[in-house]
């Protein structure tokens, strides 16, 4: 079983086209929430939330990217 990389309540980026030849959808990114992390069996990994829209929707990991903090000097 592969371990999944978000957890319940991070926030990350979602795309919705991450595999897109167009170059905007493929670098479109929305912030999220991870409410739910879905059993493996389950068509989807995770239950998000999008911040701004008020939209919660069933993914896959793959449309999921992290949020990068830059580090403090």
């Amino acid at each position: 079983m592969k371990a999944k990389k978000f957890k319940v309540d991070q926030w990350a980026y979602y795309c919705q086209f991450p595999e897109s030849s167009n170059n905007i959808l493929k670098k479109e990114r929305q912030r999220v929430v991870v409410l739910e992390v879905l059993n493996r069996r389950a068509m989807y990994d995770y239950r998000i939330y999008i911040d701004g829209v008020g939209t919660i929707r069933k993914v896959k990991e793959e449309n999921l990217f992290p949020i990068i903090q830059k580090s403090e000097k």
